[in-house]
């Protein structure tokens, strides 16, 4: 499969259904040194494009190779069937986010669990993109959606997870969502030191419990400091997990 590497705006897209229907999946990595848990994300999008029917796989060699001498990056692998896309750029995430926590409100539109879609990182993200730019436009820095029962799901970048006395919550794969690499390490590798549950989680239960974060691959880990007008403190527990994975990815 031909890569095509955009650098500036230079691109060479060819017409497929990716561009015009959206049939097309992407992961965002995060490189330091090197890119970080890039076999998860490659299993993710070679599962999902057989999911879609897109007959290729992307090859960790091959990626390797195209994108060798980035450092300190976010990068864009973005796959349809006549397309393999490379772009990188900055990470925006600064040492303030981490010290005040992120500002989260609920979307009012509902996630469907139903969905064969839901699960797939695919090109069609444009109910994420418009949720959350109506969020930033009113103070908040990320979007949660609940689905059709009016149970939590994710945020429109994030995977969510909350702290309820001594166990660590997160929705369940049934409640419609995409599942995230960091959350799949959180799950995997600390399941029984922070006791994890996948579950499904209500409003109630967030209004009550003692404290929420967010994961994605570039993020890492963020405490939530305020769900629309609940306020929460930074969780010991939450603090614990944040430097356990930074440790990790070193």
């Amino acid at each position: 499969m031909d890569y095509t590497i955009i650098k500036d705006e230079e691109t060479l897209i060819k017409f497929d259904s990716g561009f015009f229907f959206g049939k097309g999946l992407f992961e965002t990595i995060l490189i330091k040194d090197k890119p970080i848990f890039l076999k998860e994300h490659l299993l993710r999008l070679n599962n999902g494009l057989k999911c879609l029917g897109i007959n290729f796989q992307i090859e960790e060699s091959e990626l390797l190779e195209q994108i060798n001498g980035m450092k300190n990056c976010a990068l864009k692998l973005m796959v349809s069937e006549k397309n393999v896309i490379i772009s990188s750029r900055a990470i925006t995430y600064t040492s303030k986010n981490y010290k005040d926590g992120f500002k989260v409100k609920a979307s009012k539109y509902k996630r469907n669990p139903y969905s064969p879609t839901v699960a797939l990182k695919s090109f069609n993200y444009m109910d994420n993109i418009l949720e959350k730019n109506i969020a930033n436009n009113e103070g908040y820095d990320e979007v949660l959606f609940f689905n059709t029962h009016n149970i939590l799901c994710e945020g429109s970048m994030t995977n969510v997870f909350i702290v309820e006395k001594n166990d660590i919550l997160t929705p369940s794969d049934d409640c419609g969502l995409l599942k995230g690499v960091v959350r799949d390490f959180i799950i995997k590798n600390l399941k029984e030191r922070y006791n994890v549950k996948e579950t499904k989680i209500s409003l109630e239960q967030i209004k009550n419990c003692d404290g929420m974060f967010l994961t994605n691959s570039l993020m890492g880990i963020m405490w939530v400091s305020k769900y629309e007008q609940l306020i929460f403190e930074n969780n010991h527990i939450i603090e614990k997990i944040k430097i356990e994975y930074e440790n990790y990815i070193k």
